[in-house]
C-alpha cells in the first residue's frame, strides 16, 4: 500500500471515529433522520421487509401529508420520489443494526469522503497541507452538520469524488461508472455530465469520451428502465410524479417547472444568504482562491474542471425555487466544495512555505523535522506513491 493511500485511510478512519464520538454524544433515537432522511429510510425498510417499493405501509397519513415527497405510480402505488441507490446500499446496515444502522452507514460515507478528498489533495500537496485541507473543509463548512444525519448529498458527493479521481488519473471507464452511480444517487448531478465529458475529451480525445460513455451506460439504462416500469415511460422520472392536494383535489406536480426563479436573486442568496449562503456557512472556501491559481499553474485542466463544477452547480441552482431546502448550508453544493481539497491544500502549503521562509530565512538548513514530505517547489506536484 502506497504512502498516499495509507494517509488517506488514516484520515478516513479518524473522520469516522471523530464523527462517531460526536454522534454518540448527540444520539437520540431517530433524531438523525431529518429533511429527506425519513423517506430514504422508509424506502430501505420497504425493500427489506415488504420486498417492494410501495411506501404506503411505511408512511402514515394521506397524500395531503406525503404527496410532495412520494411519486405516484401508474398503478397508484406510492413509490419513492428520491433515488433508491442509497437505500439499497444501506440495506446491510439496516439488516444488521436496525434503524441506527442508517447513522452508522452515514458515518462510513463521511469517513470515505474524507479519505477520497485526501487522495485528491495528495496528488498536488504533501501530507501536512493535504490533511489540513480536508480538516478545514469538513470542519469549517456545513459538512459538519451532516455527520449526524442520513445524507443523500454526502453519499452522492462520495461517488462524484471517486469519478473525479478516476478522471484525473485517466481511468475513464471507472470515471464513467462512478459518475453514473453519482447521478443515480442524486439526479441533480446529471448537469455535471457535460463538464466531465469535456474533461474526458480534453484528456484522451474521442477514445476517452467513448470510454466515459461506456461507463455511464449501465446507470443510464437502469434509470430509464426503472422509469418505464414504475411510471410508464423511460423519460418520466419520480420527480415528475409528485402530488399536490388542494381542496380535496389531487394534482400531479413536477420539478421541471421549479427552475423559473429570479437568477440574480438566487445567485446572491447562494453566496450571501445568512443560513444557506456559501460565505456565511463555509467562509473558509475563500482560502481556495489562491490555491486554484496555484493549481492552474500545475494542472490547468484540473483547475478549470474544479471551477466549472462549482460554477455549473451555482448557475443551475440559482433559479431553482427550492435551492434553500437544506437544514444547514447549501447541501446541493457538497460535491463542488469537497472537490476544492487540492486547491485548499496548495493554498495551505503555500502559506506554510511563506511562514517557514520567515522562520528559517537561510533556506532549508535547520528546517523542522518532516519538511522533506512536501514539494520542493510550488510547481512540483507530489504524487501518491
Amino acid at each position: 500500500m502506497g504512502r498516499g493511500v495509507r494517509v488517506a485511510a488514516a484520515v478516513g478512519l479518524a473522520a469516522f471515529v471523530a464523527g462517531g464520538a460526536f454522534c454518540l454524544l448527540k444520539h437520540r433515537p431517530l433524531t438523525f433522520l431529518v429533511g429527506d432522511g425519513p423517506y430514504y429510510a422508509a424506502t430501505a425498510v420497504s425493500i427489506l421487509h415488504d420486498h417492494d417499493l410501495d411506501l404506503r405501509n411505511q408512511l402514515r397519513g394521506g397524500l395531503e401529508v406525503h404527496g410532495r415527497q412520494i411519486a405516484l405510480g401508474q398503478d397508484g402505488a406510492w413509490y419513492p420520489k428520491h433515488p433508491i441507490l442509497m437505500p439499497v446500499t444501506a440495506l446491510p446496515f439496516l439488516a444488521a443494526f436496525g434503524m441506527d444502522g442508517f447513522l452508522l452507514f452515514n458515518l462510513v460515507v463521511f469517513g470515505a469522503v474524507a479519505a477520497v478528498m485526501t487522495l485528491l489533495a495528495r496528488r498536488h500537496a504533501s501530507t501536512g497541507p493535504a490533511v489540513a485541507a480536508v480538516a478545514v473543509l469538513l470542519l469549517g463548512t456545513f459538512f459538519r452538520d451532516y455527520v449526524y444525519n442520513l445524507s443523500p448529498d454526502l453519499f452522492a458527493t462520495l461517488l462524484f469524488l471517486l469519478a473525479s479521481l478516476a478522471l484525473f488519473e485517466e481511468r475513464l471507464l471507472g470515471a464513467g461508472l462512478a459518475l453514473g452511480a453519482a447521478v443515480a444517487a442524486k439526479i441533480l448531478l446529471v448537469v455535471l455530465v457535460p463538464v466531465v465529458a469535456v474533461a474526458a475529451f480534453a484528456s484522451r480525445g474521442r477514445r476517452g469520451g467513448a470510454r466515459l460513455a461506456l461507463g455511464l451506460a449501465p446507470a443510464a439504462l437502469a434509470l430509464l428502465a426503472t422509469n418505464a416500469a414504475l411510471f410508464g415511460s423511460p423519460f418520466v422520472t419520480s420527480y415528475d410524479r409528485g402530488v399536490s392536494v388542494a381542496s380535496g383535489q389531487e394534482q400531479l406536480i413536477t420539478h421541471r417547472t421549479q427552475f423559473d426563479g429570479d437568477f440574480a436573486r438566487g445567485l446572491l442568496g447562494e453566496l450571501a444568504d445568512p443560513r444557506h449562503g456559501i460565505l456565511p456557512t463555509a467562509p473558509v472556501v475563500l482560502l481556495v482562491v489562491p490555491g486554484l491559481l496555484l493549481l492552474g499553474r500545475r494542472h490547468r485542466t484540473e483547475a478549470l474542471f474544479t471551477t466549472a463544477v462549482l460554477v455549473t452547480l451555482l448557475a443551475v441552482l440559482a433559479p431553482y425555487q427550492e435551492w434553500t431546502a437544506s437544514h444547514a448550508g447549501n447541501r446541493f453544493l457538497m460535491p463542488a466544495i469537497a472537490l476544492l481539497a487540492p486547491a485548499m491544500a496548495l493554498a495551505l502549503g503555500h502559506l506554510e512555505d511563506r511562514l517557514r521562509r520567515r522562520t528559517f530565512p537561510s533556506g532549508r538548513a535547520g528546517a523542522p523535522p518532516g519538511s522533506e514530505d512536501r514539494p520542493a517547489t510550488l510547481d512540483t506536484p507530489v504524487a501518491s506513491s
